[in-house]
């Protein structure tokens, strides 16, 4: 039910949730040595360190802007998701990874609508079956998933932009959950704020979410993540996702560790879990 996003061993290690999402290969290409007994997270396309070391590999759109921290929009750099090398090497680094314990996909897709029309990627949409660009771009991400899956022995979680309106995943990033859902066990959409000072939107967008995966079996998680958030918010944030979502992780290091497990405390406190567990069982009746 409870998860705990950290990129410090210590918070990984407390036993604070019921798993551990631990920041392995972050964008900005920060590698560690992955933590055993946790989900590994692993930035796929999303990797400044290599489009520094190697220009040619970024994402560019058709008038050639190009995905990096440089251009609005874009905090990070993103390589183009047909580049060869990154893959195969990307492939490896997962099947790494996953040797140790489950995976995390993020920065999954392409970089937005406008990518990727690099050579590469023109001559090989022309040379597709595909007559609609978004067909192929699907066609390439999904294909990623299913080979990354093959390569890792545990389960999988692949994370998805914050857009649940039918379609606009697929449109946007190249992600299509019915696509994907055969090869992962989990997606995970993370909805972020500094401290939450409202929070229907993220309601919103969880009851979204839940709506557009209820007929795939993947499971559903929603990541939180509030440095300036105390207990308070976040318990009451809590209550209004714990209807929608399968998981609630909880991103944090040493400085609010203890502000999520004391929020998990006074969730797991009140009856708000035995609700949702009836409410889950009456609807599978």
């Amino acid at each position: 039910m409870f998860g705990l996003l950290t990129d410090d061993v210590d918070p990984a290690r407390a036993d604070v949730a019921d798993e551990t999402y631990y920041l392995t290969d972050q964008v900005d290409g920060t590698r560690r040595e992955p933590l055993s007994g946790a989900i590994n997270s692993v930035a796929c396309w999303g990797d400044t360190a290599a489009v520094r070391e190697n220009p040619d590999r970024v994402a560019v759109s058709a008038d050639g802007t190009r995905a990096v921290p440089e251009t609005d929009g874009h905090h990070w750099a993103t390589v183009c998701p047909t580049d060869p090398a990154h893959r195969e090497a990307l492939l490896e680094r997962l099947e790494s990874v996953g040797a140790v314990g489950d995976v995390r996909l993020t920065t999954l897709g392409f970089p937005g609508e406008a990518f990727c029309h690099c050579e590469r990627c023109r001559r090989r949409f022309a040379e597709s079956e595909c007559t609609d660009r978004n067909d192929w771009r699907a066609g390439v991400i999904t294909r990623f998933v299913a080979d990354a899956a093959d390569r890792i022995d545990g389960d999988l979680t692949a994370t998805l932009y914050p857009d649940p309106y039918p379609g606009h995943l697929r449109t946007r990033a190249g992600l299509e959950p019915a696509a994907l859902a055969p090869h992962v066990d989990e997606f995970l959409v993370p909805l972020c704020s500094i401290g939450y000072e409202t929070t229907y939107w993220v309601e919103s967008l969880a009851r979204g979410f839940a709506s557009e995966l209820a007929d795939l079996e993947a499971a559903f998680a929603v990541q939180v993540s509030a440095p300036e958030a105390d207990a308070d918010r976040l318990t009451g944030l809590t209550c209004q996702l714990v209807p929608h979502a399968d998981r609630i992780v909880y991103g944090a290091g040493p400085e609010n560790v203890d502000v999520v497990r004391e929020t998990i405390r006074r969730v797991r406190s009140s009856n708000l879990l035995e609700t949702a567990e009836k409410d889950d069982t009456a609807a599978s009746a």
